[in-house]
């Protein structure tokens, strides 16, 4: 979608998910909390830059609500789970 565009914002959602991968298979939780914060960090530049500033307010902090409440799921049931 729009609010994806550019390629310092894909370039810094890759070092996101690549540290969200690396997190994953190290079973590492700090980087797997760390990895969306990151991946913000491309809208970020976007908002500063005035690209889709009326998204970015709103669908920022949503995003990073959606991550930790997904985080702390999956550390839940991984805790049920004996992991």
């Amino acid at each position: 979608d729009d609010f994806h565009q550019g390629a310092v914002n894909h370039i810094i959602h890759f070092i996101g998910f690549t540290v969200l991968g690396y997190g994953l298979g190290t079973k590492n939780l700090f980087l797997i909390i760390l990895s969306p914060f990151i991946m913000e960090l491309g809208h970020f530049y976007n908002y500063f830059r005035g690209i889709h500033r009326e998204h970015a307010i709103k669908i920022i902090p949503l995003q990073w609500l959606a991550f930790i409440i997904f985080v702390g799921l999956g550390y839940l049931v991984a805790k049920l789970f004996g992991y």
